[in-house]
């Protein structure tokens, strides 16, 4: 078992920032909605999926970083470490970071939460609060607490989420709910909101992940296909070019001037579930860097 340990950290770390992300994602949708409420039990399930999923993977990534610090000896030896391990500065990012869940799990069970601008910005709120705990902890801490490293960490956290998240829920229930229900209209409606803002956030990812990675490769470009951590981050880019590519697609089909047909209603609902497939993939292998001794140690 101890030799599973560190494909455990890895598959859990990908697990939460994939539903950190969907929750976030599941937000920025019903801000692209709009007035269109026909799709708030959908969203409301799915923050309740993704919150009980961190309910149980927090925990466990808990659990798997007393294990990394006990050498991956035995879960007996990671449990009795627990109360040493949650007075680390990682052990206390984990424990603070679980403390958003249970309030954003509670807050989709409010009928009004999606249908208010109160209730919206609340789990906004959250979800950049979880997403602080985890800047300020990995890699991005190695410099003390509160450092530029640690700003850009966030911010690329919660711009990757948007992108991601979104077009995650987006491409998953969203746009195929709207196809069924209000047709095209809805659909380009929604699709432009959702274009705008990730503009946005690409423009975030880029920059953030510009600085991240020099930082990684400690100011040179050399360590960049000799290290794992190094190719590690290109298998990255290379998924994040991909999804970009079929983002730009289906931004190109929303402007198309000419009449909007079911066959392009169907095309969309396709580039959006290929994005979101790379998307995942996208998250799977920065869980995967971020359990990788970066260039610079």
């Amino acid at each position: 078992m101890p030799e599973l340990f560190p494909i455990m950290r890895i598959c859990a770390a990908a697990l939460s920032d994939i539903a950190g992300a969907a929750l976030a994602g599941v937000l920025f949708n019903r801000i692209w909605l709009g007035g269109m409420e026909n799709c708030n039990r959908q969203l409301r399930t799915a923050q309740r999926v993704f919150s009980a999923v961190l309910l149980l993977d927090v925990p466990l990534q808990f659990v798997l970083l007393s294990a990394s610090m006990t050498g991956d000896s035995s879960w007996t030896d990671a449990w009795h470490a627990l109360p040493d391990v949650a007075t680390t500065h990682s052990g206390r990012a984990l424990t603070l970071s679980f403390c958003f869940v249970p309030f954003l799990l509670l807050l989709s069970f409010f009928s009004t939460a999606f249908e208010k601008t109160k209730g919206i910005v609340t789990g906004m709120a959250l979800v950049a609060g979880l997403f602080a705990c985890r800047a300020l902890s990995g890699h991005a801490a190695s410099g003390g607490d509160f450092t530029l490293r640690e700003v850009m960490q966030f911010l690329h956290l919660t711009s990757i989420a948007a992108w991601g998240g979104g077009i995650l829920i987006a491409g998953l229930i969203v746009v195929p709910h709207l196809a069924f229900t209000l047709g095209s209209a809805g659909i380009i409606q929604f699709g432009r909101r959702l274009s705008q803002t990730v503009t946005f956030a690409l423009a975030a990812v880029v920059f953030s992940g510009i600085y991240n990675s020099w930082k990684g490769l400690d100011g040179s470009l050399s360590p960049l296909p000799h290290s794992e951590w190094g190719r590690m981050l290109l298998m990255k880019l290379l998924f994040v070019l991909l999804a970009f590519g079929h983002g730009l697609r289906v931004r190109l089909l929303l402007g198309t001037r000419t009449p909007w047909t079911p066959n392009r209603t169907g095309t969309m609902r396709q580039w959006m579930r290929a994005e979101a497939f790379c998307m995942v993939l996208v998250f799977i292998f920065s869980a995967w860097l971020a359990n990788l001794p970066p260039a610079d140690m």
